[in-house]
């Protein structure tokens, strides 16, 4: 949980951190499909609780999907930020999960995953 703020940042840190590497492309083709999927529900969730009246307002006026695209990848950058800086001096890779290992995050045991990031 990234706290209080841009949705974007929490989509971010999941995508990130609790991915399978399958789930996971090196032209984010596939993350692509996850944050289409993303906006996707929230577009219909906010018109379900009547923030916006339509996909189309959502769309248009209250949250465009390319202002998703956008915090998206701000929010990846200070996440790879933070990996890089902190969390890379305490990776253990694995080849099997453990139960060491289950309060780690991908970045932090799985080979396939720092090399995606």
């Amino acid at each position: 949980w990234s706290g209080f703020g841009l949705a974007a940042t929490d989509v971010a840190h999941h995508i990130s951190a609790a991915l399978q590497p399958n789930c996971l492309s090196y032209d984010g083709a596939k993350e692509k499909q996850l944050l289409n999927w993303y906006y996707s529900c929230l577009s219909k969730s906010l018109v379900e609780n009547g923030v916006a009246s339509s996909k189309l307002e959502v769309q248009n006026e209250i949250y465009p999907r390319s202002v998703l695209q956008e915090q998206y990848e701000i929010a990846f950058l200070d996440i790879c930020r933070m990996v890089f800086a902190y969390s890379w001096a305490r990776w253990k890779p694995e080849s099997k999960p453990t139960a060491a290992s289950l309060n780690r995050n991908a970045y932090n045991k799985s080979l396939p995953n720092v090399l995606w990031l």
